[in-house]
């Protein structure tokens, strides 16, 4: 038998062999809901044992470079470390990103439905707890995490780090800088622009849904994102009957270091997904 033959042969057994073994050394894929020719590639790393297990879904941020989409939590080893507290560890590629059918579409419909869409098949595959789940998003994975959790009642906990909330106000602002210049682009190139789809993104217009328990994080010296939108979420999530916190990194700007933001966050999962 040829190399090659026998190459392939070892690559299909080994991927196999990682779908069944319910790990995340290769992605998963499941059709769009919208759209059942498109698929939603997901990861997932889980705890020892058998489910359902609370869950924690990352959401990753713009990619510039290979856009490896949610395979970038497990090549850093995140998936892993939460499967070890006993979390099961799931991370989506977002549309357009990894191996996840575009377009992208920033944060709006097409990007929500695919979230909730690997959401609803772990669930139903006995994976992922009903009531115990809470969803972790970076920069745009921020808006769709948001988004996702004003339209599931069900969402127990939300993490939003280095987001956009009010993205009228954010294309409006004047004096943007080049970062802000550089996100805004990309936002009217995604979604067209137009007051409806920019309002339909904004996570600010539908904080009163949102009741999952939340932890916004922003840095003081963020270029590409305004503080203020992060405290201003976090009040009208309390003004709407839910639980929010704000914290503003006097130091740092859109990058929070890992091992800071650890400190409050990790806490935070563990009280809300009743580790403590």
């Amino acid at each position: 038998m040829k190399s090659a033959q026998l190459a392939l042969i070892a690559m299909s057994a080994l991927t196999i062999w990682s779908c069944q073994d319910g790990t995340a050394s290769a992605g998963l894929q499941i059709p769009h809901p919208d759209d059942s020719s498109k698929r939603i590639e997901y990861f997932v790393e889980a705890p020892a044992g058998s489910g359902p297990w609370p869950t924690i879904v990352l959401l990753h941020g713009h990619q510039v470079w290979m856009r490896p989409g949610g395979r970038d939590f497990l090549d850093r080893g995140v998936l892993k470390e939460l499967a070890d507290r006993g979390y099961l560890a799931v991370a989506v590629s977002q549309p357009g990103y990894g191996n996840s059918a575009g377009p992208a579409d920033f944060s709006g419909p097409f990007t929500q439905h695919a979230v909730a869409g690997v959401i609803e098949k772990l669930r139903a595959d006995g994976r992922a707890s009903p009531k115990k789940l809470l969803i972790e998003g970076i920069s745009r994975g921020a808006l769709t995490a948001g988004l996702v959790a004003a339209h599931d009642p069900s969402v127990s906990g939300l993490v939003l780090i280095s987001g956009v909330y009010d993205l009228p106000a954010y294309v409006a602002d004047p004096n943007a800088s080049r970062g802000k210049m550089s996100v805004i682009r990309s936002l009217i190139s995604e979604s067209g622009g137009t007051k409806e789809a920019l309002d339909a993104r904004s996570v600010l217009r539908f904080a009163s849904s949102i009741k999952a328990s939340s932890l916004i994080l922003n840095g003081a010296q963020d270029d590409r994102t305004d503080p203020g939108q992060a405290r201003r979420l976090a009040e009208e999530i309390n003004r709407g009957g839910g639980q929010a916190k704000a914290i503003i990194y006097p130091d740092f700007g859109h990058r929070i270091p890992i091992e800071e933001r650890s400190k409050v966050v990790d806490p935070f999962i563990d009280e809300v997904l009743g580790k403590t």
